[in-house]
């Protein structure tokens, strides 16, 4: 329904919790409401303008009427305007449109109570679950993640706005699902880590398509959670790390989550986080082997580097890359240490401190995956090798001092920070010099300087502001 129902409900005269008859609000009014505080791209009116929609809903508040509950029945107003044949009247290209304080609290509260309902009557009835419906929703809608709406409004204002709603307008269901959570005193869980067993295999999958799977706290915490249970677990005999969909085994580490670090403590213990959680893969007594579905930058390639072994999906133009040096840091993931230990100092020189990307045919020549295998066969090749059915030798990462030449080539690192690229020579080659454990705190200290350098904060802006592609003007301080 998408925020219809509710839209037309409210414009229709009603009586509200303190028992005064409701003002009629207008279509206009509605639609610019339900963009702001539901976050939708174009107000319900809009939509169903653009789409043609009024016929189809009409049919289906039908069906859910008779399925469901009464509270479905089709508003006046929608079948005027189907017998009719008349468009809403939505805001026009630009248009403001002016509603007082106390109107728009009025029309948000009740779009949020009946959008909230709705997520979670679905979530009552069992036809889906709390990860499904959150992904659903923000992949498929453009209009705020209901549950993490949820946690952010506060579970217990969520269920006010709900019950305010059912109030007003008699036969909607408050779900118990929400008053169970708002009890609970606790906010929503949301699963962005999902695990499956294929054979004996535990393949656990990082499930955040909108921003390609980068990493944060939250993904953080559930990977190392599901690493842990599947170590525990004497019925599995190996581990497959993957990500979902096509596009990115992992984008990253979240860019916001590194653009609110103002200190070189703050700066250090994030990257001791990424350390924890990456050395407790590393560590594990069983085979975990990261299967590259997609893209891997920044904080995704740390991931697959701290697995035991590595494939790729066939194809891949671009698999891989450490292009931090582009956002005025360096690896803060185990990236100036893992890569140079996996396939060799020389070939991680260039690849560190320029930032440039990879394919799959590069990544296997250097020996940083060992196969590409089509798209249909990654997770269950992965699985085979992580079990030891593929009969594939492991190799685990060399963790004692390298031998580290006295010079190493000259490199054009071109409009790159020179103060960071200074700090990213010091952590790769006096890493190299010691034992892998030293090398990740070495790394951490200098990450966390790099938090305090203007170069930092220039690169975040700019990609923050330009985007991705665009290149910041360092001023190498």
């Amino acid at each position: 329904l998408d925020g219809l129902v509710e839209a037309l409900r409210a414009m229709e005269p009603g009586v509200d919790l303190l028992g005064v008859v409701a003002e009629t609000h207008t279509s206009k009014e509605i639609d610019t409401v339900a963009r702001k505080v539901l976050g939708q791209g174009v107000g319900p009116f809009t939509a169903m303008n653009l789409t043609g929609g009024n016929p189809i809903t009409r049919v289906g508040l039908g069906h859910y009427t008779e399925k469901i509950n009464s509270w479905f029945h089709c508003p006046e107003s929608l079948d005027k305007a189907v017998e009719e044949g008349t468009a809403w009247d939505v805001p026009g290209r630009g248009e403001k449109i002016e509603i007082d304080d106390a109107k728009a609290k009025e029309i948000g509260d009740l779009l949020t109570g009946a959008y909230l309902g709705l997520v979670t009557e679905i979530l009552d009835a069992g036809l889906s679950n709390v990860a499904d419906l959150e992904m659903a929703v923000s992949t498929s809608l453009v209009i705020n993640p209901p549950f993490t709406m949820m946690n952010e409004l506060g579970v217990g204002t969520a269920l006010q706005r709900v019950e305010g709603f059912a109030e007003r307008f008699p036969g909607f269901v408050v779900p118990e699902c929400l008053k169970k959570q708002a009890a609970s005193d606790e906010s929503w869980t949301v699963p962005v880590v999902l695990s499956r067993d294929v054979g004996a295999a535990r393949v656990i999958t990082i499930r955040r398509p909108g921003v390609l799977n980068a990493l944060n706290e939250t993904v953080f915490s559930q990977l190392e959670e599901a690493i842990g249970a599947a170590e525990a677990d004497d019925a599995v005999k190996g581990i497959v790390i993957t990500g979902f969909g096509v596009k990115a085994f992992v984008s990253g580490a979240d860019i916001g989550m590194l653009s609110r670090l103002k200190t070189a403590d703050e700066g250090y213990e994030n990257s001791r986080l990424f350390h924890r959680v990456l050395d407790r893969i590393e560590g594990c007594s069983k085979t975990v082997v990261a299967a590259y579905n997609g893209l891997a930058f920044g904080g995704g390639n740390e991931l697959a580097m701290a697995c035991h072994h590595r494939i790729a999906r066939k194809g891949l133009k671009i698999l891989a890359g450490q292009p931090e040096p582009n956002l005025g840091i360096i690896p803060g993931a185990g990236g100036t240490q893992r890569l140079p230990r996996i396939v060799g100092l020389e070939k991680a020189w260039p690849l560190l401190r320029t930032g440039r990307p990879f394919s799959g045919d590069d990544a296997q020549e250097m020996g940083l995956i060992s196969e590409q295998v089509d798209a249909d066969q990654l997770v269950d090749r992965a699985a085979a090798i992580a079990t030891g059915e593929a009969g594939v030798e492991i190799t685990r990462i060399q963790t004692g001092p390298m031998d580290v030449p006295e010079s190493m080539p000259e490199l054009d690192i071109g409009h790159l920070s020179k103060k960071i690229d200074e700090i990213l020579q010091r952590a790769i080659l006096d890493g190299a010099r010691g034992e892998l454990a030293a090398g990740l705190d070495l790394e951490s200290r200098l990450f966390g300087e790099c938090v305090e350098t203007k170069d930092m904060h220039v690169g975040m802006e700019t990609f923050l502001t330009k985007g991705a592609r665009a290149k910041a003007e360092f001023t190498h301080e």
